[in-house]
């Protein structure tokens, strides 16, 4: 099911520190478009034909492999950009204080006096 290897090619694993991001080899982008298209014409086949979603004739096993199965997959070849951003976001997240932190210290609003 993955277009993927699931294990490193040996270019990629070195004898020094493994490095954080894993870069496809450069060239790889035809099998994201072709899943990229396999998951639109599978949307779209579900979107459009009512009895593709499940049934009796089908089953529910149809619908995973038009629209589940490319994503998952489409997933795979992304998970080093996704894991970046992700990193980012959680480092953004960490660095704003919560608006209940900035209530209880009166963070952006004008404090009043008592008098």
């Amino acid at each position: 099911m993955f277009v993927a290897p699931p294990s490193l090619p040996s270019t990629v694993c070195t004898a020094r520190a493994p490095s954080r991001t894993i870069r496809p080899p450069s060239g790889s982008a035809g099998p994201a478009v072709a899943l990229a298209a396999w998951l639109s014409a599978g949307l779209a086949a579900l979107v459009l034909v009512p009895t593709l979603r499940g049934g009796d004739a089908f089953g529910s096993t149809l619908p995973f492999w038009l629209v589940a199965a490319p994503a998952i997959d489409l997933a795979w070849l992304a998970r080093a950009r996704i894991a970046t951003a992700l990193e980012r976001t959680a480092r953004r997240l960490r660095r704003r204080p919560s608006t209940q932190a900035r209530r209880l210290h009166g963070v952006g609003r004008a404090r009043r006096s008592s008098r």
